[in-house]
């Protein structure tokens, strides 16, 4: 079946058994460009499809099958690679990657049954910015953010999608600056510097001891 504009021109060519859309389908622009091709199944999307912008440059492809999405689906932003998605039966499921216009990953991403799980990585020029962990869609564990050189800038603990624990803030050299207690996503107190030479949380017992360890041998 062949289906026309007011000025004869072709925009859209299908195969049918019966009523229902059987077999390879193509929408065109109006200068014959193909915007969609795709393939059904007794009137369900079912195989490959591809999308177009009216310059023919490619936006989309996508596997369906039984009318959902089902396999990689891979976007495109100016004819570049934009992202790379996993679905089954219309869910994300598996890996997401996405990608600068350099073609650098930017994120990946894990889901499962359509919700974001285990850790997700984000990059920037390639090195990684921060790091998530996710469990059935919510923040679960350490998120960890870096600056753009690698370094550990700061840690922030969550429980069921709140801060929970402490957050720490890391200088350059490594060592804790700052930190901030949260239960249940509220803050326990303002920001609390933290000595240099004191480790976070920690007690100044042992240093006390190296101390006298080393006036008793000086006598």
């Amino acid at each position: 079946m062949e289906e026309r504009d007011d000025a004869g021109r072709l925009v859209g060519r299908a195969s049918l058994v019966g009523d229902v859309a059987h077999g390879e389908s193509t929408r065109y622009a109006p200068d014959g460009t193909a915007l969609v091709q795709a393939n059904f199944a007794h009137g369900a999307l079912n195989g490959p499809l591809t999308a177009f912008d009216e310059q023919g440059v490619p936006l989309q492809q996508a596997h369906y099958l039984n009318g959902k999405l089902h396999g990689v689906t891979t976007l495109y932003q100016d004819g570049r690679v934009a992202a790379r998605q996993h679905y089954v039966q219309g869910v994300l499921h598996g890996e997401s990657v996405s990608y600068a216009p350099s073609g650098l990953v930017t994120s990946r991403l894990n889901y499962a049954a359509g919700k974001l799980d285990r850790e997700a990585l984000f990059m920037s020029d390639g090195v990684i910015v921060r790091r998530v962990n996710y469990r059935l869609g919510l923040l679960e564990g350490e998120t960890r953010d870096y600056s753009r050189e690698g370094a550990l800038v700061q840690s922030s603990p969550y429980r069921a999608d709140l801060l929970h624990g402490t957050v720490r803030r890391f200088a350059p050299d490594g060592s804790v600056i700052e930190e901030r207690v949260y239960q249940q996503g509220k803050p326990q107190g303002e920001w609390r510097k933290v000595d240099a030479g004191q480790p976070p949380g920690g007690s100044t017992a042992a240093p006390r001891l190296v101390k006298h360890f080393e006036k008793w041998v000086r006598g």
